[in-house]
């Protein structure tokens, strides 16, 4: 479940940074065509929500996948401190891109002017139509995925307790 869970991150993150430069390109052609006499400052506003909207997103995706796959390897081959460690790592990453994620739906974006409204309208047109999924994907297979996660440890835990009794024996998850 936590390599599942890794893979999805993965592939999200780097379908966000794909729909990035997408998003990015459409935009900025729209913005030349508009022919206005702010095009480099709008540029440098588009490049900004990119950030915020994309790339931001994408580095979060990273970190889940690289926090899932750590704790996949712990509970294959790790010491029970490495489970609970890299355990308590994930459900923190996990709860950082939910707030992350929950930020992003509340707020939509940090700049408050008519401009980045209007400028997140056409990153949003010029998203390929799989960005959504892929931005909310990793959000949903983390919140998900972890409790079923710690479920599985703990019956796995459970199970190797009751048929090992002895006192002294090297109990791993």
């Amino acid at each position: 479940m936590a390599s599942a869970i890794a893979a999805v991150s993965l592939i999200s993150a780097v379908a966000v940074w794909i729909a990035a430069a997408e998003a990015r390109a459409g935009a900025a052609e729209r913005l030349r065509a508009r022919g206005d006499d702010f095009l480099e400052l709008y540029l440098l506003h588009l490049d900004e929500i990119v950030r915020f909207r994309f790339t931001d997103s994408a580095v979060a995706y990273l970190a889940a996948a690289v926090l899932f796959a750590s704790l996949a390897v712990a509970i294959r081959f790790g010491p029970q401190w490495s489970v609970m460690a890299t355990g308590t790592l994930s459900a923190a990453g996990t709860s950082i891109i939910a707030w992350f994620g929950l930020t992003k739906l509340a707020d939509g974006l940090p700049l408050g002017d008519w401009a980045g409204y209007e400028l997140t309208a056409m990153l949003q047109e010029a998203a390929p139509a799989w960005y959504a999924p892929a931005d909310h994907l990793p959000l949903i297979a983390t919140a998900t995925g972890l409790p079923l996660v710690a479920v599985l440890l703990a019956a796995g835990h459970f199970k190797t307790r009751a048929e090992y009794h002895p006192e002294d024996a090297d109990l791993r998850w």
